[in-house]
């Protein structure tokens, strides 16, 4: 469970957590946000497996969505003690429209990482490699 809470959280390939899903780290530069490496750059693994492989991440994205939505509710509820529909749709679209970047990547690395199994010998390999290359 905690490799693929770090894949999804972090962005990293799902199969040996060392390479980056993405070509920029930074959700936040606007031009380079979708821009995805076609393989992990550390072992090789598939990351378009099948045209229109990503389709399925927009439900992850809207469960997501929801769940914001559920808890700005829930805070403005327990915070305010009233439900004010102005004041949570204008924080809601705020949180949501900020959030964007950041939640599309990590849809899509939700969406991986449910097709793919961590393997620790391949990222140990991997690790041992990076070790000698730096002695």
């Amino acid at each position: 469970m905690i490799p693929k809470l770090k894949s999804s959280l972090f962005h990293k390939c799902p199969r040996c957590l060392e390479g980056d899903l993405y070509v920029t780290p930074n959700s936040y530069n606007l031009k380079e946000t979708s821009n995805m490496h076609a393989e992990c750059p550390k072992c090789g693994l598939d990351f378009m497996p099948e045209p229109g492989y990503y389709y399925g991440a927009m439900y992850v994205s809207y469960a997501f969505t929801i769940a914001v939505g559920v808890s700005i509710f829930v805070a403005e509820n327990v915070l305010f003690g009233s439900f004010n529909a102005i004041g949570y749709l204008i924080a809601l679209t705020v949180i949501l429209v900020g959030l964007a970047p950041y939640t599309f990547r990590t849809s899509r690395a939700i969406w991986l990482n449910m097709f793919f199994k961590y393997d620790p010998a391949l990222r140990a390999k991997i690790l041992e490699k990076q070790a000698l290359a730096n002695k």
